[in-house]
């Protein structure tokens, strides 16, 4: 029987600044404000900081990053394959779209580095620019042919829920293609 754990996050050992990025204001750096983008404050090779702007978001090891480190723990922990997701913070949702889209791909393509040296065992679900439904599903057809399997949304945007009408767009789309959708509370 074939293992599968369908809830693991990643998140990259280094990324571009955001606010760079996307040419958008609220400083990535420490000295960023607290609603500010997040960015990575690595305090060993093994341990690091997700930071919103100057607020600790959540602690993180290496496991979210490293290839050996999370084949190891797969290994001890008997699973066979792992569905590799973002991690909701870097969602952007509250952003404009054309934002949302840029950190997306940002991140997106660097699942598909964290998830390359094991392709037999690692499923990388890629995100999308929900609050915009074109850019989403271009966005969902982009990573499908770049290696992603499937996609992971959060289960609102603001005040918008599953049934509002883009979201239902996207999911048609997501249905059209066969590809499956986690869902994230």
């Amino acid at each position: 029987m074939t293992t599968i754990d369908v809830h693991s996050h990643y998140v990259p050992r280094g990324w571009p600044d955001l606010a760079a990025a996307t040419g958008s204001a609220g400083a990535a750096g420490a000295a960023g404000s607290a609603t500010g983008w997040p960015w990575l404050r690595a305090e060993s090779e093994r341990d690091a900081t997700i930071m919103i702007g100057s607020r600790q978001f959540r602690r993180i090891r290496s496991d979210s990053w490293d290839a050996e480190t999370r084949l190891a723990d797969m290994d001890a922990d008997g699973v066979d394959i792992q569905v590799v997701s973002p991690t909701p913070v870097f969602f952007s949702y509250t952003r404009p779209g054309d934002q949302a889209l840029k950190v997306a791909r940002i991140f997106n393509d660097l699942a598909l580095e964290i998830c390359a040296p094991a392709p037999d065992r690692f499923l990388p679900f890629c995100q999308v620019p929900l609050q915009d439904p074109d850019a989403a599903c271009a966005e969902l057809d982009r990573c499908l042919a770049a290696g992603h399997v499937g996609v992971e949304i959060g289960n609102h945007i603001g005040d918008r829920d599953l049934d509002d009408e883009g979201i239902i767009t996207f999911l048609q789309h997501c249905a059209q293609a066969g590809v499956p959708v986690f869902v994230h509370p």
